[in-house]
């Protein structure tokens, strides 16, 4: 929400700033409304929308705006965690020696166990009463919108002076006040004035009324009251209300015709202190002086409007810098926590590094558990066993019943050391987990209890930025990450992001694995890669057998980015196989991602081709999949008549509707040799059976396609040839009753 508000707020400066400097001068008032209110419309949009990736550094300003609250990144890190939690799932399926973390949320219904916990106290930060106040500011000005719109309510009800001048109800006030509109009910003091400058007044508010300038300041107003804390909303609010006073002005001088002398000494006459409700268009305001102005200036001319052809670049420019690009937003740079990647991105992973899990001397495979909240401790709490072959497979869970938080894995079992009859210890760098209870047994349970080592904690708060993650340590000793892995990321990065360890831990990367990817990076992209492009890679499975596929695709010289773009789109060697088999050559790797994105089925080209298609090519069969023509459909057609159908021609076909069934309706009329273009055209214009059906009934037996296709353009059918025969017109030529509706009226010399 933060960072939707911060983006609000920039757009809205640079449509002010673009408004102040290139286009308030301009007499173009109707163009300059439409932008105004556009830009209402632009920033409230734009904050959600995204370009593909087209320059360097995209999005640079998501970058450095401040991050949303802690609640809300709370709630990101959960969500986080419960991939890692259902990515360990698809690690047990595939390995019985390595566990699955399960998520297991508490419901605050549950039963004695659970509400065992501690109860955690609610810490508030910073942005939490920032936002508050927020809040508490659209409270207040919702409010004054309220009462404003209900003193309108209130005045137009309770008035017993009201007068219906056309669409226009015009309220007589009992009390002096300004004159001013609201949508078509005019308010007025007519008392202090005269005839003329009453007549003024009303045209004037008649002109805001038609123009629905209300609907503009309404808008204005609750764009105010969602970015209240924002000048640059004010100011352009206050722009809207000024262009529709020039509007306005300029209809009475030019459309109405008044005298512009005698007008704008009535602006003078009239100029009161009684000020009118913001959300009404008023008469009398506070810029007379620039009204004045305004309407004594000379017009534009047409050649400036070259001034708005500079809004494209400008807010397209602030869409690339303010969004991150829609191909790796959701997986890059910080956005990696507040946008967590579906469950489904984690399958590609295990199948491109089946090995991981078989190596005898590799480290313990780990996966972070899930629980409700980042500042639950999980030092404590019972744990389960069972024996697997080599390995004791435990369950971590912070109560004996329903508890907060549930995680599973397996360990090797030379990994523990027994301290006593009913005690074992297994110890990494992070610290140490005891287990108290018979380990041993072939099913056993009891408590544990895991310590921080003093040194790697105080390590990691010397060497990395601070993590809101309370267990931060104990997902490391769960991932394996030491202190040498520290040092190495240590060397290669300035700073440690506490949260990038997190992911790390998270997404189990290890230091081997971490320092491939780190080479992967440097030979295809000839760079360094970022801890979040590693983390990215990591998510969507791309490894060194991947890229190697690739190569072997005949895809050579792509960038990491590119590679992940067409693993996240499941391009596979069969796939690219199967599209080559199906006769469709030169495939560059942006056109089979296209492809796959557009369910391209190699099927379907060979299909095409065998019905004579043999030009085929891959961005035709995109096309074609896009409007849904398919072999079948195809076919469809071929079997109404339309032997020598091209492809394009089906697509034309498509995009119109036209289908067999029409065909062959048109052909049981007679229309026996009609073209596609005919045909095509006939459906384009509404020609159907029906309606050449009733004008050879009217009394055109020999009537051609395209006579029908002309009748049908000028309106003309059975029913209009009917009633012009019984006016005396009886022609045999379709051409005849054309010329008769369009003159419109009787024509003796058409009569026979």
């Amino acid at each position: 929400m933060n960072e939707f508000l911060y983006k609000a707020s920039i757009i809205t400066a640079v449509a002010f700033l673009f408004y102040k400097i290139f286009l308030q001068r301009e007499s173009f008032f109707t163009a300059n409304r439409i932008y105004l209110i556009g830009c209402l419309v632009l920033t409230f949009t734009l904050p959600f929308l995204s370009l593909p990736a087209l320059i360097n550094h995209q999005g640079y300003l998501a970058t450095v705006l401040p991050q949303n609250s802690s609640t809300e990144e709370n709630s990101a890190r959960v969500n986080a965690r419960q991939l890692a939690a259902e990515r360990s799932v698809q690690h047990t399926s595939a390995n019985p020696s390595v566990a699955a973390s399960k998520l297991i949320y508490q419901d605050p219904a549950l039963p004695q166990e659970a509400s065992q916990q501690p109860i955690a106290t609610t810490e508030y930060s910073f942005g939490f009463w920032l936002f508050t106040l927020y809040l508490f500011g659209v409270a207040v000005f919702s409010g004054s919108l309220l009462v404003q719109l209900g003193n309108i309510l209130y005045r137009i009800r309770q008035s017993a002076d009201k007068i219906q001048d056309g669409t226009i109800v015009i309220v007589n006030a009992t009390q002096p006040q300004a004159p001013c509109s609201f949508f078509n009910f005019v308010f007025i003091y007519p008392d202090v004035y005269d005839f003329e400058t009453y007549e003024h007044i009303i045209s004037h508010e008649k002109i805001h009324a038609r123009l629905y300038h209300s609907l503009d300041l309404l808008l204005a107003e609750i764009a105010a009251i969602l970015l209240w804390f924002n000048p640059f909303i004010w100011l352009l609010k206050k722009e809207i209300e000024k262009n529709n006073e020039y509007q306005t002005d300029a209809f009475m001088v030019e459309k109405v015709q008044v005298n512009k002398q005698q007008y704008q000494l009535n602006l003078l006459q009239i100029a009161v202190p009684n000020r009118p409700l913001s959300i009404t268009t008023n008469y009398n305001q506070s810029v007379l002086k620039q009204r004045i102005m305004m309407m004594n200036a000379k017009r534009s001319t047409p050649h400036a409007y070259w001034k708005y052809s500079f809004l494209v670049p400008v807010f397209f420019g602030t869409l690339l810098l303010l969004n991150k690009p829609a191909s790796s937003r959701e997986m890059s740079g910080n956005n990696i926590q507040n946008n967590p990647l579906p469950v489904e991105s984690a399958d590609p992973l295990q199948k491109a590094n089946p090995q991981s899990e078989k190596q005898p001397n590799a480290r313990d495979e780990s996966s972070i558990g899930n629980y409700t909240d980042s500042k639950t401790d999980m030092s404590s709490g019972y744990w389960y066993s069972h024996q697997d072959k080599e390995n004791y497979c435990l369950e971590f869970k912070g109560s004996q019943g329903n508890s907060q938080w549930n995680m599973s894995r397996c360990f090797r079992k030379d990994s523990f050391k027994k301290t006593g009859d009913n005690s074992f210890v297994l110890t990494k760098d992070a610290g140490t987990m005891q287990l108290n209870g018979n380990l041993l047994a072939e099913v056993s349970q009891g408590k544990y209890t895991f310590t921080e080592n003093k040194d790697f904690a105080n390590y990691l708060a010397a060497n990395s930025t601070p993590s809101q993650e309370k267990n931060l340590v104990l997902f490391l000793f769960f991932a394996d990450v030491n202190r040498q892995y520290l040092e190495f990321l240590k060397s290669h990065y300035q700073t440690l992001d506490g949260q990038r360890l997190l992911e790390i831990a998270i997404h189990d990367i290890g230091l081997t694995e971490f320092q491939g990817y780190i080479a992967l990076f440097e030979q295809y992209n000839h760079k360094k890669p970022s801890m979040s492009e590693i983390i990215e890679a990591k998510i969507h499975g791309v490894d060194q057998q991947y890229v190697q596929q690739m190569e072997k695709m005949g895809f050579s010289g792509l960038s990491m980015k590119k590679i992940i773009e067409a693993k996240i789109h499941g391009i596979e060697p069969g796939y690219v196989q199967h599209l080559k088999d199906a006769g469709l050559a030169n495939l560059s790797l942006d056109k089979v991602i296209e492809a796959k994105i557009h369910d391209v089925n190699p099927n379907s080209v060979k299909e095409l081709k065998a019905l004579g298609f043999a030009d085929l090519n891959l961005t035709k069969m995109i096309e074609l999949n896009i409007h849904g023509v398919t072999p079948t459909y195809i076919q469809e057609l071929q079997s109404a008549g339309l032997k020598n159908i091209t492809l394009q021609q089906a697509l034309e076909a498509k995009i119109h509707g036209l289908d067999a069934g029409s065909i062959k309706e048109l052909r049981a009329l007679g229309f026996t040799n009609v073209s596609f273009d005919e045909i095509r055209n006939a459906r384009i214009h509404g020609v159907d059976a029906s309606f050449v059906k009733g004008l050879k009934e009217a009394g055109l037996p020999g009537l051609t396609i395209e006579k029908a296709i002309e009748a049908k353009i000028h309106a003309i059918d059975g029913t209009f040839i009917q009633a012009a025969k019984k006016k005396g017109y009886d022609f045999t030529s379709i051409d005849k009753y054309i010329s008769l509706k369009i003159h419109n009226q009787a024509i003796e010399s058409l009569k026979e």
